[in-house]
Protein backbone atom coordinates (compact mmCIF):
# COMPACT_ATOMS: atom_id res chain seq x y z
CA UNK A 1 0.00 0.00 0.00
CA UNK A 2 1.02 3.55 -0.46
CA UNK A 3 -0.20 6.59 0.57
CA UNK A 4 0.35 10.11 -0.66
CA UNK A 5 3.42 11.07 1.78
CA UNK A 6 5.09 7.13 0.90
CA UNK A 7 4.00 5.75 3.81
CA UNK A 8 3.89 1.73 3.54
CA UNK A 9 1.04 1.63 6.00
CA UNK A 10 -0.93 5.17 6.20
CA UNK A 11 -4.71 5.56 6.29
CA UNK A 12 -6.15 1.82 6.89
CA UNK A 13 -3.80 1.52 9.99
CA UNK A 14 -4.43 5.22 11.16
CA UNK A 15 -8.02 4.38 11.24
CA UNK A 16 -7.51 1.24 12.80
CA UNK A 17 -5.53 2.64 15.92
CA UNK A 18 -8.38 6.15 16.31
CA UNK A 19 -10.43 3.12 16.66
CA UNK A 20 -8.77 1.07 19.28
CA UNK A 21 -7.68 4.33 21.23
CA UNK A 22 -11.93 4.85 21.85
CA UNK A 23 -11.91 1.40 22.61
CA UNK A 24 -9.38 0.87 25.15
CA UNK A 25 -10.31 4.27 26.73
CA UNK A 26 -13.43 3.40 27.30
CA UNK A 27 -12.83 -0.14 28.71
CA UNK A 28 -9.74 1.96 30.87
CA UNK A 29 -12.96 4.06 31.98
CA UNK A 30 -14.97 1.28 32.83
CA UNK A 31 -12.24 -0.37 34.81
CA UNK A 32 -11.65 -3.07 32.85
CA UNK A 33 -8.15 -2.25 32.16
CA UNK A 34 -6.01 -1.08 35.20
CA UNK A 35 -2.48 -1.46 34.22
CA UNK A 36 -1.11 2.23 33.34
CA UNK A 37 1.96 3.84 32.17
CA UNK A 38 3.92 7.21 32.41
CA UNK A 39 4.04 7.48 28.40
CA UNK A 40 1.15 5.25 27.25
CA UNK A 41 3.95 4.09 24.57
CA UNK A 42 5.03 0.69 24.30
CA UNK A 43 8.71 0.98 23.01
CA UNK A 44 11.28 -1.53 21.24
CA UNK A 45 14.47 -2.66 22.56
CA UNK A 46 15.97 -3.72 19.23
CA UNK A 47 14.80 -2.40 15.66
CA UNK A 48 12.03 -0.17 15.93
CA UNK A 49 8.59 -0.61 13.62
CA UNK A 50 5.92 1.45 13.22
CA UNK A 51 3.58 -1.43 12.36
CA UNK A 52 -0.08 -0.35 13.60
CA UNK A 53 -1.09 -3.39 11.81
CA UNK A 54 0.12 -5.52 13.89
CA UNK A 55 -0.92 -3.49 16.75
CA UNK A 56 -4.41 -3.95 15.95
CA UNK A 57 -3.79 -8.06 15.13
CA UNK A 58 -2.21 -8.74 18.94
CA UNK A 59 -4.66 -6.20 20.84
CA UNK A 60 -7.43 -8.57 22.26
CA UNK A 61 -6.57 -8.88 25.93
CA UNK A 62 -7.77 -6.24 28.48
CA UNK A 63 -11.21 -6.68 27.26
CA UNK A 64 -10.83 -5.84 23.42
CA UNK A 65 -13.73 -6.93 21.01
CA UNK A 66 -11.93 -9.19 17.94
CA UNK A 67 -13.99 -8.84 15.26
CA UNK A 68 -14.13 -11.79 12.51
CA UNK A 69 -16.67 -13.34 10.53
CA UNK A 70 -17.58 -17.05 9.58
CA UNK A 71 -16.11 -20.17 11.16
CA UNK A 72 -12.29 -20.91 11.38
CA UNK A 73 -11.20 -24.01 9.97
CA UNK A 74 -9.09 -25.94 11.49
CA UNK A 75 -6.31 -24.65 13.13
CA UNK A 76 -3.95 -27.30 12.00
CA UNK A 77 -4.74 -26.33 8.29
CA UNK A 78 -3.23 -22.95 9.10
CA UNK A 79 -0.45 -24.56 11.23
CA UNK A 80 0.89 -26.95 7.99
CA UNK A 81 0.55 -24.05 5.24
CA UNK A 82 3.28 -22.15 8.02
CA UNK A 83 5.24 -25.35 8.17
CA UNK A 84 5.55 -25.63 4.67
CA UNK A 85 6.25 -21.99 4.17
CA UNK A 86 9.43 -22.98 6.96
CA UNK A 87 10.57 -25.40 4.81
CA UNK A 88 10.64 -23.96 1.89
CA UNK A 89 12.41 -20.70 3.30
CA UNK A 90 15.18 -22.73 4.49
CA UNK A 91 15.82 -23.68 1.17
CA UNK A 92 15.43 -20.43 -0.55
CA UNK A 93 19.61 -19.00 -1.27
CA UNK A 94 21.34 -16.16 1.55
CA UNK A 95 21.68 -12.90 0.50
CA UNK A 96 24.76 -12.41 1.94
CA UNK A 97 25.52 -8.19 2.60
CA UNK A 98 28.02 -6.44 4.50
CA UNK A 99 27.71 -2.88 6.07
CA UNK A 100 28.03 -0.15 3.45
CA UNK A 101 25.25 -1.64 1.09
CA UNK A 102 21.65 -1.87 0.94
CA UNK A 103 18.58 -4.16 0.27
CA UNK A 104 17.03 -3.48 -2.80
CA UNK A 105 13.08 -4.97 -2.57
CA UNK A 106 10.63 -4.25 -5.18
CA UNK A 107 6.99 -4.31 -3.84
CA UNK A 108 3.82 -4.44 -6.71
CA UNK A 109 1.09 -2.61 -4.53
CA UNK A 110 -2.92 -2.19 -5.57
CA UNK A 111 -4.95 0.05 -2.37
CA UNK A 112 -7.74 3.02 -2.25
CA UNK A 113 -7.17 6.35 -1.35
CA UNK A 114 -10.27 5.85 1.01
CA UNK A 115 -10.75 3.04 3.27
CA UNK A 116 -13.89 0.90 1.85
CA UNK A 117 -14.69 2.94 -1.12
CA UNK A 118 -13.43 4.52 -4.75
CA UNK A 119 -11.17 3.00 -7.60
CA UNK A 120 -8.14 0.54 -6.86
CA UNK A 121 -4.71 2.44 -7.67
CA UNK A 122 -2.05 -0.29 -9.11
CA UNK A 123 1.55 0.98 -8.28
CA UNK A 124 5.46 -0.67 -8.66
CA UNK A 125 7.35 0.49 -5.76
CA UNK A 126 10.97 0.28 -5.34
CA UNK A 127 12.87 0.71 -1.88
CA UNK A 128 16.72 1.27 -0.68
CA UNK A 129 17.33 -0.15 3.11
CA UNK A 130 21.25 0.39 3.69
CA UNK A 131 22.34 -2.52 5.58
CA UNK A 132 23.46 -1.79 9.27
CA UNK A 133 22.08 0.82 11.43
CA UNK A 134 22.48 3.82 9.03
CA UNK A 135 18.95 5.29 8.82
CA UNK A 136 18.77 6.74 5.76
CA UNK A 137 16.83 4.99 3.11
CA UNK A 138 15.09 5.62 -0.32
CA UNK A 139 11.71 4.92 -2.09
CA UNK A 140 10.74 5.75 -5.28
CA UNK A 141 7.43 4.54 -7.05
CA UNK A 142 4.87 4.55 -10.54
CA UNK A 143 1.51 3.35 -11.46
CA UNK A 144 1.34 -0.04 -13.45
CA UNK A 145 0.69 1.60 -16.45
CA UNK A 146 3.57 4.08 -16.92
CA UNK A 147 7.03 1.99 -16.61
CA UNK A 148 8.96 5.48 -17.52
CA UNK A 149 7.84 7.71 -14.84
CA UNK A 150 9.19 6.86 -11.51
CA UNK A 151 8.79 9.40 -8.94
CA UNK A 152 10.55 9.78 -5.54
CA UNK A 153 8.67 9.67 -2.26
CA UNK A 154 9.83 11.79 0.53
CA UNK A 155 10.58 9.38 3.14
CA UNK A 156 12.75 11.44 5.79
CA UNK A 157 10.21 11.98 8.46
CA UNK A 158 8.72 8.29 8.24
CA UNK A 159 10.00 5.30 10.42
CA UNK A 160 12.77 3.08 8.60
CA UNK A 161 11.20 -0.07 6.86
CA UNK A 162 12.33 -3.60 7.88
CA UNK A 163 15.31 -4.25 6.05
CA UNK A 164 18.31 -6.85 6.19
CA UNK A 165 18.09 -8.84 9.69
CA UNK A 166 21.31 -10.15 10.86
CA UNK A 167 21.66 -12.18 13.91
CA UNK A 168 18.21 -13.65 14.73
CA UNK A 169 17.75 -16.89 16.35
CA UNK A 170 17.07 -20.20 13.94
CA UNK A 171 15.39 -22.10 16.64
CA UNK A 172 11.44 -21.73 16.71
CA UNK A 173 11.58 -21.53 20.22
CA UNK A 174 14.18 -18.71 20.62
CA UNK A 175 12.53 -16.98 17.65
CA UNK A 176 9.14 -17.05 19.61
CA UNK A 177 11.20 -14.95 22.42
CA UNK A 178 13.02 -12.76 20.07
CA UNK A 179 9.29 -11.46 18.68
CA UNK A 180 8.45 -10.99 22.44
CA UNK A 181 11.50 -9.08 23.17
CA UNK A 182 10.71 -6.59 19.76
CA UNK A 183 7.71 -4.91 20.93
CA UNK A 184 5.95 -2.27 18.53
CA UNK A 185 6.40 1.16 18.08
CA UNK A 186 2.70 2.65 18.15
CA UNK A 187 1.45 5.01 21.21
CA UNK A 188 -1.19 3.54 23.18
CA UNK A 189 -3.10 5.20 25.98
CA UNK A 190 -3.13 5.44 29.32
CA UNK A 191 -4.52 2.28 31.24
CA UNK A 192 -3.32 0.08 28.21
CA UNK A 193 -2.27 -3.34 29.38
CA UNK A 194 1.15 -3.50 28.13
CA UNK A 195 2.06 -6.44 29.70
CA UNK A 196 -0.58 -8.44 28.91
CA UNK A 197 -0.41 -7.27 25.36
CA UNK A 198 3.09 -8.77 25.29
CA UNK A 199 2.65 -11.81 26.84
CA UNK A 200 -0.26 -12.59 24.38
CA UNK A 201 0.39 -15.67 22.42
CA UNK A 202 -0.88 -13.67 19.34
CA UNK A 203 1.91 -11.45 19.79
CA UNK A 204 4.67 -13.26 17.94
CA UNK A 205 2.74 -13.77 15.00
CA UNK A 206 1.52 -9.64 14.92
CA UNK A 207 5.63 -9.00 15.33
CA UNK A 208 6.49 -11.63 12.77
CA UNK A 209 4.44 -10.79 10.15
CA UNK A 210 5.46 -7.17 10.18
CA UNK A 211 8.78 -8.06 9.10
CA UNK A 212 8.50 -9.85 5.73
CA UNK A 213 8.58 -6.83 3.58
CA UNK A 214 12.51 -7.29 4.74
CA UNK A 215 15.28 -9.99 4.43
CA UNK A 216 15.53 -12.86 7.02
CA UNK A 217 18.28 -15.09 6.32
CA UNK A 218 17.07 -18.46 5.76
CA UNK A 219 17.43 -20.64 8.61
CA UNK A 220 16.14 -17.38 10.49
CA UNK A 221 13.22 -17.52 8.02
CA UNK A 222 12.07 -20.65 8.58
CA UNK A 223 12.12 -20.28 12.63
CA UNK A 224 9.98 -17.47 12.16
CA UNK A 225 7.13 -19.03 10.08
CA UNK A 226 7.34 -22.06 12.50
CA UNK A 227 6.79 -19.78 15.94
CA UNK A 228 3.93 -18.46 14.00
CA UNK A 229 2.61 -22.14 13.34
CA UNK A 230 2.56 -22.13 17.00
CA UNK A 231 0.12 -19.39 17.76
CA UNK A 232 -3.43 -20.46 17.33
CA UNK A 233 -6.32 -18.75 15.66
CA UNK A 234 -5.11 -18.56 12.41
CA UNK A 235 -7.61 -19.78 9.29
CA UNK A 236 -6.99 -20.53 6.02
CA UNK A 237 -9.13 -18.87 3.20
CA UNK A 238 -11.36 -21.23 1.46
CA UNK A 239 -10.27 -20.91 -2.90
CA UNK A 240 -7.87 -19.82 -4.82
CA UNK A 241 -6.04 -16.36 -3.82
CA UNK A 242 -4.43 -13.75 -6.12
CA UNK A 243 -1.52 -11.43 -4.75
CA UNK A 244 -1.06 -7.54 -6.07
CA UNK A 245 1.46 -9.18 -8.52
CA UNK A 246 -1.39 -11.36 -9.86
CA UNK A 247 0.22 -14.64 -8.75
CA UNK A 248 -1.76 -17.51 -7.16
CA UNK A 249 -1.96 -18.29 -3.42
CA UNK A 250 -3.35 -19.42 0.02
CA UNK A 251 -4.55 -16.96 1.88
CA UNK A 252 -3.88 -17.45 5.40
CA UNK A 253 -5.96 -15.17 7.45
CA UNK A 254 -3.80 -13.90 11.11
CA UNK A 255 -5.80 -13.97 14.32
CA UNK A 256 -7.21 -11.88 16.41
CA UNK A 257 -7.62 -8.05 13.85
CA UNK A 258 -9.61 -5.28 15.81
CA UNK A 259 -11.80 -4.08 12.90
CA UNK A 260 -10.16 -5.34 10.00
CA UNK A 261 -8.23 -8.98 8.96
CA UNK A 262 -5.05 -9.31 7.27
CA UNK A 263 -4.17 -12.05 4.92
CA UNK A 264 -0.59 -13.76 4.45
CA UNK A 265 -0.32 -15.20 0.69
CA UNK A 266 1.77 -18.01 0.01
CA UNK A 267 2.74 -19.64 -3.15
CA UNK A 268 0.77 -23.18 -3.60
CA UNK A 269 3.22 -25.26 -5.10
CA UNK A 270 6.74 -23.50 -3.66
CA UNK A 271 4.96 -22.27 -0.28
CA UNK A 272 7.56 -18.85 -0.47
CA UNK A 273 5.57 -15.66 0.72
CA UNK A 274 4.23 -13.53 -1.79
CA UNK A 275 2.51 -10.56 -0.23
CA UNK A 276 -0.57 -9.51 2.63
CA UNK A 277 -4.38 -8.31 1.93
CA UNK A 278 -5.49 -5.76 4.33
CA UNK A 279 -9.39 -6.03 4.29
CA UNK A 280 -11.71 -3.69 6.60
CA UNK A 281 -14.67 -5.49 8.11
CA UNK A 282 -17.83 -2.63 8.37
CA UNK A 283 -20.91 -3.76 10.05
CA UNK A 284 -20.38 -7.15 9.00
CA UNK A 285 -19.17 -6.79 5.56
CA UNK A 286 -15.47 -7.18 4.40
CA UNK A 287 -13.85 -4.63 1.69
CA UNK A 288 -10.38 -5.06 0.48
CA UNK A 289 -8.37 -2.16 1.22
CA UNK A 290 -4.76 -2.67 0.04
CA UNK A 291 -2.70 -5.88 -1.53
CA UNK A 292 0.54 -5.84 -1.30
CA UNK A 293 3.22 -8.08 -3.13
CA UNK A 294 6.88 -9.03 -2.39
CA UNK A 295 8.46 -9.42 -5.80
CA UNK A 296 11.76 -9.36 -5.52
CA UNK A 297 15.09 -9.26 -3.07
CA UNK A 298 18.72 -8.42 -3.96
CA UNK A 299 21.47 -6.73 -2.49
CA UNK A 300 23.36 -3.55 -3.64
CA UNK A 301 25.96 -1.46 -3.52
CA UNK A 302 24.48 1.95 -3.51
CA UNK A 303 21.14 3.82 -3.37
CA UNK A 304 18.73 3.62 -6.32
CA UNK A 305 20.26 0.79 -8.06
CA UNK A 306 18.65 -1.51 -9.87
CA UNK A 307 19.95 -5.40 -9.57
Amino acid sequence: MMTGNGSSWGNFEERLLTELKEHVGVRAADGALVRSTRSGRWRPSGWRLAAVAGLVAVATVGGLVVQTTGDAPPTASAAQVLTDAAAAARQQPDLVARPGQFLFVELHVAHRDRPDSGPYISQRLQRWVPVGDEPTWQQRRRSADRPDEWRDDPVSHLPRPPGYFVDLPTDPEQMTRYLRDQPLTVPLPAGADLEAIRNDPQTPFATGMSMLEGYLPPESLGALFQAMAQVPGAQVLPGEMRDAAGRRGVALRTPGVFGAHIDLIFDPATHRYLGTRRVLVRDGKESLYSDVAVVRMAIVDRSGQVP
